[in-house]
């Protein structure tokens, strides 16, 4: 039964800890005081619904309690749709965009004023009737104070529910259509590695918790006492969803966000062998969205750390401050980061995975694909395609003087293609031969 009631209350404990981490990361994004407002509204919320699934809860502690889902349960789409709002535009909100909180103060205002003519106890003794008998149990008090009573605290409050679901959806289909979101997106950032805008990630995050807290007002008191585990499924849902919702909301002042952005949310976080990469990317995060003078005023501060070579002149147009200012920490990681790429090419011979991608390797050594792609051509003389499949050819030839009477199929897939004309295409192509005729030609050399 402990177990159960810290299940039910992990919500709120997770919209808690995002409140105190969004004081202490985010308070300079735009988003900041929206998102600390609807972290506090659904904290008081989940607690407020909480009580309201614990099992044997007596109802003359739930009458305040539903004053608070009064009040914050129609706050949270307002204060979501002004989130997505503000990183969508970034608009500052004229008085009009919070005329929506009549709407709760109205609902708690009505219901309070009840409570105060008829009495707590009086309002105890309704509630537990209508959860040990259903909503139904309301005709008997028709005509009478307490029938107001559940119009405003349950009625109204389903109605302007109602009201803010068919808006929101009206703007997330507008969104979607608009902007051509779709799963398949999703589905590319997840396990394709592929960017993905943090407004349409937001939505998804935001769905199926969603789908859950609408479910449980399906749900009356009396199934909960009798199914907890209900409570416990949803709230346990809410709370991985609404923690990657905050997750994702650290990078509110970002349009677009991919893998390498979201493994390095906490840039200072990393250990000594991979400081340079982070400080790289670090590096070119900021200069994409720093104006002119805050380079110039960059290299000003860094002083005698510049080289002569690369100072930094008044004349000098954005890419070509971006590129001085790049050069700086280059030089004191290249070593490296060429040991770790050769490491994971030659000794973990990640050049036999199909469809690799330069972003796949880019990602496993905490850097970013141009800098991949300007190591390998620098070292190599190669591009990135041009060596890995020179490695794979190599690889064949190797593995076709063991394995002579293998279909060309086989080989194909044990050397990291996709296909057999494929493999023969690219093995004409450095060889100057086919596979068969390179093999023939071998054999003749050996004998």
């Amino acid at each position: 039964m402990y177990l159960l009631k810290v299940l039910l209350f992990l919500p709120a404990a997770v919209c808690l800890f995002w409140i105190v981490m969004n004081l202490l990361m985010s308070r300079r994004t735009g988003t900041f005081w929206i998102l600390t407002i609807l972290s506090v509204d659904l904290m008081l919320f989940f607690i407020s619904d909480a009580l309201y699934a614990t099992p044997g809860i007596s109802p003359d502690r739930l009458v305040y309690p539903n004053l608070v889902t009064l009040l914050t349960g129609p706050s949270v789409l307002p204060l979501i749709w002004m989130y997505m709002d503000r990183l969508r535009h970034g608009r500052r909100f004229r008085p009009v965009h919070y005329l929506w909180v009549v709407v709760p103060v109205a609902l708690v205002f009505g219901t309070l004023t009840i409570i105060e003519v008829l009495g707590k106890e009086a309002i105890a003794s309704f509630l537990s009737d209508i959860y040990v008998n259903g909503p139904s149990a309301s005709s008997a008090y028709r005509d009478t104070l307490m029938w107001h009573f559940y119009l405003w605290s349950s009625v109204f409050f389903r109605v302007v529910i109602s009201i803010e679901l068919l808006l929101g959806l009206i703007y997330v289909l507008r969104y979607i259509f608009r902007h051509k979101a779709k799963l398949s997106n999703l589905w590319n950032y997840v396990f394709n590695g592929k960017p993905i805008r943090v407004v349409e990630f937001q939505i998804f995050n935001l769905f199926l918790p969603g789908i859950f807290v609408l479910s449980k007002a399906a749900v009356f008191k009396s199934e909960l006492a009798i199914h907890p585990w209900i409570a416990v499924a949803q709230a346990i849902i809410v709370s991985i969803g609404f923690f990657i919702f905050c997750f994702t909301a650290l990078y509110g002042e970002k349009e677009w966000i991919n893998h390498v952005q979201a493994s390095h949310v906490m840039f200072y976080n990393y250990n000594k062998s991979i400081k340079g990469p982070i400080v790289e990317i670090m590096l070119e995060e900021l200069m994409e969205e720093a104006p002119q003078d805050a380079l110039i005023r960059t290299q000003e501060r860094l002083g005698k750390k510049l080289h002569a070579d690369i100072m930094i002149q008044q004349g000098d147009d954005i890419e070509e401050i971006k590129k001085k200012i790049q050069s700086i920490e280059t030089g004191s990681w290249d070593d490296s980061l060429l040991s770790r790429f050769q490491h994971l090419m030659l000794n973990e011979q990640l050049f036999l995975q199909p469809s690799l991608s330069l972003g796949d390797i880019a990602a496993r050594l905490h850097t970013n694909k141009t800098y991949v792609s300007k190591l390998v051509n620098n070292t190599y003389n190669l591009s990135f395609p041009e060596l890995l499949n020179t490695l794979r050819i190599d690889y064949a030839e190797q593995y076709l003087l063991h394995n002579k009477n293998v279909k060309q199929t086989d080989v194909a897939r044990a050397c990291g293609f996709l296909s057999a004309s494929s493999f023969n295409n690219v093995f004409k192509k450095v060889t100057g031969m086919t596979p068969k005729v390179w093999l023939v030609a071998r054999q003749k050399q050996e004998s």
